[in-house]
Protein backbone atom coordinates (compact mmCIF):
# COMPACT_ATOMS: atom_id res chain seq x y z
CA UNK A 1 0.00 0.00 0.00
CA UNK A 2 1.18 3.56 -0.77
CA UNK A 3 2.02 6.21 1.72
CA UNK A 4 0.49 9.70 1.85
CA UNK A 5 4.59 10.12 1.72
CA UNK A 6 5.12 7.77 -1.21
CA UNK A 7 1.66 9.46 -3.20
CA UNK A 8 3.19 12.95 -2.71
CA UNK A 9 6.08 12.05 -4.03
CA UNK A 10 4.52 10.22 -7.19
CA UNK A 11 2.43 13.75 -7.74
CA UNK A 12 6.16 15.19 -7.73
CA UNK A 13 7.42 13.20 -10.35
CA UNK A 14 3.96 13.46 -12.42
CA UNK A 15 4.64 17.17 -12.28
CA UNK A 16 8.18 17.10 -13.44
CA UNK A 17 7.61 15.03 -16.30
CA UNK A 18 4.96 17.97 -17.67
CA UNK A 19 7.37 20.55 -17.14
CA UNK A 20 10.49 18.73 -18.42
CA UNK A 21 8.55 17.59 -21.60
CA UNK A 22 8.89 13.60 -21.13
CA UNK A 23 7.02 11.42 -24.05
CA UNK A 24 7.33 7.95 -24.96
CA UNK A 25 9.03 6.94 -28.07
CA UNK A 26 9.23 3.04 -28.64
CA UNK A 27 11.04 3.33 -31.58
CA UNK A 28 13.77 3.17 -29.19
CA UNK A 29 12.56 0.30 -28.13
CA UNK A 30 15.20 -1.92 -28.85
CA UNK A 31 17.97 0.53 -29.53
CA UNK A 32 18.65 1.43 -25.89
CA UNK A 33 20.31 -2.19 -25.48
CA UNK A 34 22.82 -4.12 -27.30
CA UNK A 35 20.17 -7.12 -28.42
CA UNK A 36 20.10 -5.76 -32.13
CA UNK A 37 24.09 -5.04 -32.14
CA UNK A 38 25.59 -8.55 -31.31
CA UNK A 39 25.44 -9.42 -35.19
CA UNK A 40 26.60 -6.36 -36.42
CA UNK A 41 30.38 -6.20 -38.20
CA UNK A 42 33.06 -5.26 -35.65
CA UNK A 43 30.00 -4.84 -32.86
CA UNK A 44 29.58 -8.76 -32.79
CA UNK A 45 33.26 -9.44 -31.55
CA UNK A 46 32.61 -9.41 -28.61
CA UNK A 47 29.22 -9.09 -26.34
CA UNK A 48 28.59 -5.93 -23.70
CA UNK A 49 25.42 -6.20 -21.61
CA UNK A 50 25.53 -2.64 -20.98
CA UNK A 51 25.91 -1.75 -24.74
CA UNK A 52 23.07 0.31 -26.84
CA UNK A 53 22.46 0.37 -30.86
CA UNK A 54 24.18 2.75 -33.15
CA UNK A 55 21.26 3.42 -34.87
CA UNK A 56 20.57 5.00 -31.93
CA UNK A 57 23.32 7.37 -32.10
CA UNK A 58 22.09 7.75 -35.98
CA UNK A 59 18.65 8.62 -34.78
CA UNK A 60 19.58 10.81 -32.16
CA UNK A 61 22.02 12.81 -35.12
CA UNK A 62 19.22 12.40 -37.14
CA UNK A 63 16.44 14.10 -34.52
CA UNK A 64 18.76 16.83 -33.33
CA UNK A 65 19.51 17.71 -36.72
CA UNK A 66 23.42 17.28 -36.75
CA UNK A 67 23.73 14.35 -39.29
CA UNK A 68 24.56 16.09 -42.15
CA UNK A 69 26.93 18.77 -40.08
CA UNK A 70 30.65 18.70 -41.31
CA UNK A 71 33.53 18.38 -38.46
CA UNK A 72 31.02 17.54 -35.86
CA UNK A 73 32.87 17.00 -32.52
CA UNK A 74 30.95 14.01 -30.57
CA UNK A 75 32.27 12.99 -26.86
CA UNK A 76 31.71 9.92 -24.84
CA UNK A 77 32.58 10.08 -21.25
CA UNK A 78 31.02 6.25 -20.66
CA UNK A 79 32.67 4.52 -23.70
CA UNK A 80 31.93 1.26 -22.60
CA UNK A 81 31.53 -0.58 -25.96
CA UNK A 82 32.66 1.76 -28.03
CA UNK A 83 29.73 2.02 -29.87
CA UNK A 84 29.46 5.89 -30.15
CA UNK A 85 33.07 6.24 -30.89
CA UNK A 86 32.94 3.40 -33.86
CA UNK A 87 29.64 4.75 -35.31
CA UNK A 88 30.90 8.62 -35.41
CA UNK A 89 34.12 7.24 -37.15
CA UNK A 90 31.98 5.73 -39.71
CA UNK A 91 29.87 8.74 -40.09
CA UNK A 92 32.73 10.57 -40.89
CA UNK A 93 32.60 12.71 -37.39
CA UNK A 94 35.64 13.29 -35.13
CA UNK A 95 35.23 11.71 -31.63
CA UNK A 96 36.66 11.35 -28.37
CA UNK A 97 35.68 9.51 -25.28
CA UNK A 98 36.76 8.35 -21.82
CA UNK A 99 36.68 4.52 -20.50
CA UNK A 100 38.18 3.13 -17.11
CA UNK A 101 37.91 -0.55 -17.97
CA UNK A 102 40.84 -0.87 -19.42
CA UNK A 103 39.90 -3.92 -21.04
CA UNK A 104 37.48 -2.31 -22.50
CA UNK A 105 39.63 0.65 -23.74
CA UNK A 106 41.63 -1.60 -25.50
CA UNK A 107 38.81 -2.88 -26.88
CA UNK A 108 37.70 0.81 -28.17
CA UNK A 109 41.01 1.01 -29.61
CA UNK A 110 41.43 -1.96 -31.73
CA UNK A 111 38.01 -1.84 -32.81
CA UNK A 112 38.07 1.76 -33.97
CA UNK A 113 41.56 1.19 -35.89
CA UNK A 114 42.33 2.37 -39.72
CA UNK A 115 44.12 -1.31 -40.38
CA UNK A 116 46.36 -1.74 -43.45
CA UNK A 117 46.21 -4.17 -46.15
CA UNK A 118 49.96 -5.58 -45.15
CA UNK A 119 49.01 -5.38 -41.09
CA UNK A 120 45.62 -7.22 -42.49
CA UNK A 121 47.42 -9.76 -44.36
CA UNK A 122 49.72 -10.08 -41.07
CA UNK A 123 47.19 -11.12 -38.81
CA UNK A 124 45.40 -13.75 -41.16
CA UNK A 125 48.64 -15.63 -41.57
CA UNK A 126 48.85 -16.37 -37.78
CA UNK A 127 49.13 -19.60 -37.07
CA UNK A 128 47.93 -21.55 -33.97
CA UNK A 129 50.33 -22.89 -32.24
CA UNK A 130 51.12 -26.53 -31.05
CA UNK A 131 49.69 -27.57 -27.89
CA UNK A 132 51.76 -28.47 -24.91
CA UNK A 133 51.26 -29.05 -21.14
CA UNK A 134 52.23 -26.22 -18.99
CA UNK A 135 53.55 -26.91 -15.30
CA UNK A 136 51.47 -24.84 -12.91
CA UNK A 137 49.72 -22.75 -15.37
CA UNK A 138 46.57 -22.30 -12.37
CA UNK A 139 49.63 -20.79 -10.12
CA UNK A 140 49.79 -17.71 -12.65
CA UNK A 141 46.76 -15.92 -11.54
CA UNK A 142 45.91 -14.52 -8.48
CA UNK A 143 42.18 -14.31 -9.50
CA UNK A 144 40.42 -17.29 -6.59
CA UNK A 145 38.10 -18.28 -8.83
CA UNK A 146 40.80 -19.51 -11.78
CA UNK A 147 40.39 -23.46 -11.90
CA UNK A 148 36.50 -23.26 -11.85
CA UNK A 149 36.27 -20.88 -14.30
CA UNK A 150 38.58 -22.93 -16.94
CA UNK A 151 39.91 -26.74 -17.08
CA UNK A 152 43.61 -27.06 -17.25
CA UNK A 153 43.60 -28.21 -20.88
CA UNK A 154 41.46 -25.06 -21.94
CA UNK A 155 43.47 -22.71 -19.84
CA UNK A 156 47.19 -23.82 -20.62
CA UNK A 157 46.01 -23.54 -24.42
CA UNK A 158 45.12 -20.11 -24.40
CA UNK A 159 48.54 -19.55 -22.25
CA UNK A 160 49.84 -20.95 -25.50
CA UNK A 161 47.60 -18.56 -27.62
CA UNK A 162 49.22 -15.78 -25.11
CA UNK A 163 52.80 -16.44 -25.21
CA UNK A 164 52.40 -17.02 -29.25
CA UNK A 165 50.35 -13.44 -29.35
CA UNK A 166 53.74 -11.86 -27.71
CA UNK A 167 55.81 -12.64 -30.01
CA UNK A 168 54.30 -10.68 -32.54
CA UNK A 169 56.37 -7.62 -32.89
CA UNK A 170 54.13 -5.08 -35.02
CA UNK A 171 51.84 -4.10 -32.01
CA UNK A 172 48.71 -3.37 -34.04
CA UNK A 173 48.78 -6.83 -35.31
CA UNK A 174 49.47 -7.92 -31.89
CA UNK A 175 46.93 -6.30 -30.28
CA UNK A 176 44.23 -7.28 -32.75
CA UNK A 177 45.12 -10.62 -32.13
CA UNK A 178 45.15 -10.22 -28.44
CA UNK A 179 41.23 -8.79 -28.91
CA UNK A 180 40.67 -11.77 -30.70
CA UNK A 181 41.61 -14.06 -27.75
CA UNK A 182 39.98 -11.81 -25.09
CA UNK A 183 36.70 -12.29 -27.23
CA UNK A 184 36.92 -16.11 -26.48
CA UNK A 185 37.30 -16.43 -23.07
CA UNK A 186 33.79 -16.32 -22.02
CA UNK A 187 32.29 -18.47 -24.65
CA UNK A 188 35.09 -21.08 -23.56
CA UNK A 189 35.04 -20.87 -19.65
CA UNK A 190 32.97 -22.85 -17.54
CA UNK A 191 31.33 -19.67 -16.69
CA UNK A 192 28.62 -16.88 -17.89
CA UNK A 193 27.68 -13.29 -17.48
CA UNK A 194 25.10 -13.06 -15.49
CA UNK A 195 23.51 -10.00 -13.88
CA UNK A 196 26.10 -8.21 -11.36
CA UNK A 197 28.71 -11.02 -12.06
CA UNK A 198 29.91 -14.49 -12.87
CA UNK A 199 27.43 -17.78 -12.81
CA UNK A 200 28.36 -21.27 -13.99
CA UNK A 201 26.77 -22.51 -17.29
CA UNK A 202 24.13 -24.93 -16.90
CA UNK A 203 25.27 -26.70 -19.74
CA UNK A 204 28.86 -27.30 -20.46
CA UNK A 205 29.78 -27.15 -24.16
CA UNK A 206 33.17 -28.42 -25.00
CA UNK A 207 34.47 -25.13 -26.63
CA UNK A 208 38.36 -25.57 -27.67
CA UNK A 209 40.40 -22.13 -27.24
CA UNK A 210 41.99 -22.79 -30.23
CA UNK A 211 39.39 -23.59 -32.57
CA UNK A 212 37.27 -20.86 -31.15
CA UNK A 213 39.76 -18.51 -31.60
CA UNK A 214 40.61 -19.08 -35.58
CA UNK A 215 36.76 -18.86 -35.94
CA UNK A 216 36.88 -15.49 -33.92
CA UNK A 217 40.13 -14.42 -36.25
CA UNK A 218 37.96 -15.51 -39.47
CA UNK A 219 35.01 -13.24 -38.45
CA UNK A 220 37.01 -10.49 -37.24
CA UNK A 221 39.32 -10.46 -40.80
CA UNK A 222 36.18 -10.22 -42.62
CA UNK A 223 34.86 -7.76 -41.02
CA UNK A 224 37.79 -5.45 -41.30
CA UNK A 225 37.82 -6.61 -45.09
CA UNK A 226 34.73 -5.14 -45.29
CA UNK A 227 34.78 -1.84 -43.65
CA UNK A 228 38.71 -0.39 -44.37
CA UNK A 229 38.43 3.04 -43.67
CA UNK A 230 40.59 6.39 -43.59
CA UNK A 231 38.68 8.15 -41.55
CA UNK A 232 39.99 9.48 -38.59
CA UNK A 233 40.43 7.03 -35.51
CA UNK A 234 38.58 8.15 -32.40
CA UNK A 235 41.21 9.14 -29.55
CA UNK A 236 40.08 7.16 -26.64
CA UNK A 237 41.35 7.99 -22.72
CA UNK A 238 41.84 5.03 -20.38
CA UNK A 239 40.73 6.99 -17.71
CA UNK A 240 37.88 8.37 -14.96
CA UNK A 241 35.41 10.58 -16.55
CA UNK A 242 35.52 12.74 -13.09
CA UNK A 243 38.92 13.20 -14.43
CA UNK A 244 37.28 15.09 -17.26
CA UNK A 245 38.73 18.14 -16.33
CA UNK A 246 42.32 17.77 -16.22
CA UNK A 247 42.20 17.33 -20.12
CA UNK A 248 42.21 20.38 -22.97
CA UNK A 249 38.88 18.99 -24.69
CA UNK A 250 36.90 21.75 -25.82
CA UNK A 251 34.39 22.38 -28.92
CA UNK A 252 32.11 19.50 -28.57
CA UNK A 253 28.93 19.63 -30.65
CA UNK A 254 26.95 16.88 -28.63
CA UNK A 255 27.71 14.42 -26.29
CA UNK A 256 25.87 11.17 -26.70
CA UNK A 257 26.50 8.74 -23.38
CA UNK A 258 25.17 6.32 -21.52
CA UNK A 259 26.75 5.97 -17.80
CA UNK A 260 26.07 3.28 -15.44
CA UNK A 261 22.82 2.94 -14.10
CA UNK A 262 21.89 4.09 -10.33
CA UNK A 263 21.49 -0.18 -10.00
CA UNK A 264 24.53 -1.57 -8.07
CA UNK A 265 26.18 -3.22 -10.86
CA UNK A 266 29.45 -2.90 -10.97
CA UNK A 267 31.21 -3.80 -14.15
CA UNK A 268 34.61 -4.54 -12.89
CA UNK A 269 33.06 -7.81 -11.57
CA UNK A 270 31.54 -8.59 -14.73
CA UNK A 271 34.49 -8.52 -17.00
CA UNK A 272 37.08 -9.89 -14.39
CA UNK A 273 37.61 -12.92 -16.79
CA UNK A 274 38.86 -10.58 -19.81
CA UNK A 275 40.60 -8.31 -17.07
CA UNK A 276 43.20 -11.05 -15.22
CA UNK A 277 43.79 -13.22 -18.03
CA UNK A 278 44.45 -10.19 -20.63
CA UNK A 279 46.91 -8.82 -17.55
CA UNK A 280 45.06 -5.21 -17.33
CA UNK A 281 44.95 -5.77 -13.86
CA UNK A 282 48.01 -6.80 -11.26
CA UNK A 283 45.47 -8.48 -8.72
CA UNK A 284 42.78 -7.25 -6.01
CA UNK A 285 44.59 -4.14 -4.86
CA UNK A 286 44.60 -3.02 -8.30
CA UNK A 287 40.89 -3.90 -8.84
CA UNK A 288 39.94 -2.19 -5.71
CA UNK A 289 41.95 0.80 -6.71
CA UNK A 290 39.74 0.75 -10.12
CA UNK A 291 36.46 0.42 -8.50
CA UNK A 292 37.17 3.68 -6.19
CA UNK A 293 38.20 5.57 -8.94
CA UNK A 294 35.37 5.16 -11.02
CA UNK A 295 31.85 6.55 -10.84
CA UNK A 296 29.71 5.91 -7.92
CA UNK A 297 26.73 3.43 -9.34
CA UNK A 298 27.74 0.65 -7.12
CA UNK A 299 28.77 -0.50 -3.12
CA UNK A 300 31.97 -1.63 -4.18
CA UNK A 301 32.79 2.28 -5.14
CA UNK A 302 34.24 4.62 -3.03
CA UNK A 303 31.47 5.65 -0.40
CA UNK A 304 33.77 7.00 2.16
CA UNK A 305 34.74 10.18 0.01
CA UNK A 306 33.51 14.10 0.94
CA UNK A 307 30.80 15.79 -1.19
CA UNK A 308 28.86 18.82 -0.87
CA UNK A 309 25.26 18.82 -1.15
CA UNK A 310 25.60 21.78 -4.29
CA UNK A 311 24.48 18.81 -6.88
CA UNK A 312 21.61 18.05 -5.02
CA UNK A 313 17.97 19.49 -6.15
CA UNK A 314 14.78 19.78 -4.34
CA UNK A 315 13.33 16.05 -5.73
CA UNK A 316 16.80 14.52 -4.94
CA UNK A 317 16.55 15.94 -1.22
CA UNK A 318 13.15 14.62 -0.47
CA UNK A 319 14.15 11.21 -2.26
CA UNK A 320 17.14 10.79 0.02
CA UNK A 321 14.93 12.01 3.17
CA UNK A 322 12.38 9.06 2.55
CA UNK A 323 14.71 6.66 1.63
CA UNK A 324 16.86 7.77 4.83
CA UNK A 325 13.82 6.42 7.15
CA UNK A 326 13.06 2.82 5.33
CA UNK A 327 14.55 -0.05 6.47
CA UNK A 328 16.79 -1.18 3.10
CA UNK A 329 18.84 -4.27 1.72
CA UNK A 330 22.02 -2.15 2.80
CA UNK A 331 22.18 1.24 5.16
CA UNK A 332 25.00 2.41 2.21
CA UNK A 333 22.64 2.79 -0.23
CA UNK A 334 21.28 6.61 0.51
CA UNK A 335 25.01 7.51 0.48
CA UNK A 336 25.39 5.78 -2.77
CA UNK A 337 22.78 7.02 -4.59
CA UNK A 338 23.73 10.56 -2.93
CA UNK A 339 27.32 10.36 -4.61
CA UNK A 340 25.91 9.04 -7.64
CA UNK A 341 24.35 12.02 -8.36
CA UNK A 342 27.15 13.95 -6.73
CA UNK A 343 29.74 12.20 -8.85
CA UNK A 344 27.46 13.04 -12.26
CA UNK A 345 27.21 16.71 -11.31
CA UNK A 346 30.91 16.86 -11.83
CA UNK A 347 30.95 14.97 -15.25
CA UNK A 348 27.69 17.20 -16.45
CA UNK A 349 29.30 20.26 -15.34
CA UNK A 350 32.68 19.64 -17.09
CA UNK A 351 30.75 18.39 -20.78
CA UNK A 352 29.08 21.76 -20.35
CA UNK A 353 32.44 23.85 -20.09
CA UNK A 354 33.15 22.14 -23.11
CA UNK A 355 30.40 22.35 -25.35
CA UNK A 356 29.90 24.35 -27.83
CA UNK A 357 26.69 27.27 -27.36
CA UNK A 358 23.96 25.52 -28.70
CA UNK A 359 25.52 22.34 -28.69
CA UNK A 360 23.96 19.12 -26.90
CA UNK A 361 24.42 16.65 -24.32
CA UNK A 362 22.33 13.46 -24.54
CA UNK A 363 22.21 10.34 -21.54
CA UNK A 364 20.91 7.10 -22.45
CA UNK A 365 19.80 6.14 -18.62
CA UNK A 366 17.85 3.96 -16.78
CA UNK A 367 16.16 4.77 -13.99
CA UNK A 368 15.96 2.13 -10.61
CA UNK A 369 14.14 1.38 -7.33
CA UNK A 370 15.22 1.14 -3.61
CA UNK A 371 12.62 0.57 -1.07
CA UNK A 372 9.80 0.10 -3.75
CA UNK A 373 10.00 3.54 -4.53
CA UNK A 374 11.47 4.46 -8.20
CA UNK A 375 14.56 6.73 -8.54
CA UNK A 376 13.35 9.10 -11.54
CA UNK A 377 17.31 9.01 -12.27
CA UNK A 378 16.56 10.46 -15.45
CA UNK A 379 14.94 13.99 -14.31
CA UNK A 380 17.42 14.26 -11.80
CA UNK A 381 19.80 14.10 -14.26
CA UNK A 382 17.88 16.69 -15.80
CA UNK A 383 17.18 19.27 -13.61
CA UNK A 384 20.94 18.99 -12.46
CA UNK A 385 21.60 19.90 -16.11
CA UNK A 386 19.97 23.00 -15.42
CA UNK A 387 20.85 23.59 -12.28
CA UNK A 388 24.67 23.45 -14.02
CA UNK A 389 23.09 25.52 -17.16
CA UNK A 390 21.61 23.37 -19.67
CA UNK A 391 17.99 23.64 -20.74
CA UNK A 392 15.96 20.37 -20.97
CA UNK A 393 14.91 19.85 -24.52
CA UNK A 394 12.85 16.97 -23.51
CA UNK A 395 13.04 13.27 -22.00
CA UNK A 396 12.43 10.58 -24.49
CA UNK A 397 10.88 7.49 -23.04
CA UNK A 398 12.36 4.53 -25.05
CA UNK A 399 10.59 1.62 -23.15
CA UNK A 400 9.27 0.75 -19.80
CA UNK A 401 10.74 -1.94 -18.04
CA UNK A 402 9.35 -5.19 -17.28
CA UNK A 403 8.95 -5.98 -13.70
CA UNK A 404 7.95 -9.46 -11.51
CA UNK A 405 4.59 -9.55 -10.51
CA UNK A 406 5.54 -9.01 -6.64
CA UNK A 407 7.88 -6.02 -7.76
CA UNK A 408 4.45 -4.75 -9.80
CA UNK A 409 2.37 -5.06 -6.68
CA UNK A 410 4.86 -3.26 -4.23
CA UNK A 411 5.88 -0.57 -6.71
CA UNK A 412 2.69 0.27 -7.61
CA UNK A 413 2.38 3.61 -9.91
CA UNK A 414 6.17 4.10 -9.49
CA UNK A 415 6.16 1.13 -11.78
CA UNK A 416 5.55 3.69 -14.87
CA UNK A 417 8.95 5.26 -13.53
CA UNK A 418 11.44 1.90 -14.26
CA UNK A 419 11.79 3.11 -17.76
CA UNK A 420 14.99 3.66 -20.24
CA UNK A 421 15.29 7.04 -21.80
CA UNK A 422 17.12 9.11 -23.41
CA UNK A 423 17.49 12.67 -21.71
CA UNK A 424 18.29 15.59 -24.69
CA UNK A 425 20.05 18.83 -22.96
CA UNK A 426 20.68 21.78 -24.53
CA UNK A 427 23.32 24.48 -24.03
Amino acid sequence: MVSNIQQSLLQNYKKRDNHLNVHSDYSYKYLVNFSQTKNLPIHRWFYYQEGYSPELVKNILKHLNLINKKNLNIFDPFAGSGTTLLTSKQLGFNSFGFEINPFSAFMIKVKTRNYSHEELLAYSKFRIPEYRSIPNVYSKYSLSMINRLFDKIKLEKIEILKESIKQVKNQRVNDLLMATLLSILEPTSNYRKAGNGLKRKRLRFDLDPFVEFQKKKLEILSDLQLSISNNDEPIIINDSCLNVGKYNLKNIDVSIFSPPYANCFDPFEVYKIELWLGEFISGYEDLKNKRKSALTSNLNANLKKDIDTGHRTELLNEILEILSKKELWDNRLVKMIDTYFFDMFIVLNEIYNKTKNGGYCVIVVGNSSYGNIAIPTDIILAEIGEKIGFKTKEIIVGRTNETSSQQHSKLGEFKDYIRESLVILKK
